[in-house]
């Protein structure tokens, strides 16, 4: 007696009887779907790249003028430049009190030379600042003041070598250095003359006192 295959023992065997080329066939289209997941499209891509509006100079607020405001200066450079500051204003202390001396050297040597020279020098109005308003004339005296007359007749003395009229001085000294010159030469003029009057008049007397004597 021939027995028949059980359904069991044939399920095996067709399994096993596929072809070949429909098992590559399958192979293939398991790893297509693999680099499916994998390869992404361009739309994908544009979507997992970062914008220029999410970095983060562009998440920074902006000033007026459109650009990233910038943050307060680390604590380190804010030291730097307030040490800086302390270093000039130590100079600055230093030059004032050198730069007072040299005012009072100045005041006396003027006080010196404007003695036997004039009263006062005239100072030119053009050349002081123009916050002083209309000034009618200006004159120098010896204790270093400047006196400033105004066309209504009113009358300003105004302290040089006070510390807030220090470039005043400056505009002072130079306008009235060079007129130094010319009063020297004046002065020198003036001795020469009295000098040939009394020459000539000693002159005289003495041929006067030789002639007296011969009597």
């Amino acid at each position: 007696m021939s027995q028949e295959p059980l359904e069991e023992d044939v399920q095996p065997e067709t399994e096993a009887a596929k072809p070949p080329q429909e098992e590559v066939r399958e192979t293939d289209k398991e790893g297509e779907a693999e680099l499916g997941e994998e390869i992404l499209d361009a739309e994908d891509v544009e979507e997992l790249e970062p914008s220029a509006s999410d970095s983060p100079e562009a998440l920074r607020p902006l000033d007026v003028r459109g650009e990233p405001e910038r943050g307060p200066p680390p604590m380190k450079e804010t030291i730097d430049v307030l040490r800086m500051v302390r270093e000039d204003v130590g100079q600055i202390c230093e030059l004032s009190s050198e730069e007072r001396k040299l005012v009072e050297a100045f005041s006396l040597a003027l006080l010196k030379l404007m003695q036997p020279l004039a009263k006062t020098i005239p100072v030119d109005p053009s050349v002081l600042p123009e916050e002083m308003g209309d000034v009618k004339s200006a004159n120098i005296v010896p204790r270093g003041e400047l006196i400033v007359l105004y066309p209504d007749g009113r009358m300003e003395s105004i302290d040089l070598s006070d510390d807030a009229n220090r470039d005043l001085l400056v505009d002072v000294v130079r306008d009235v250095i060079p007129k130094f010159k010319v009063l020297f030469s004046e002065l020198r003029t003036k001795i020469e003359t009295r000098m040939d009057f009394l020459a000539s008049v000693t002159r005289e007397l003495q041929n006067i006192a030789e002639a007296f004597s011969s009597i």
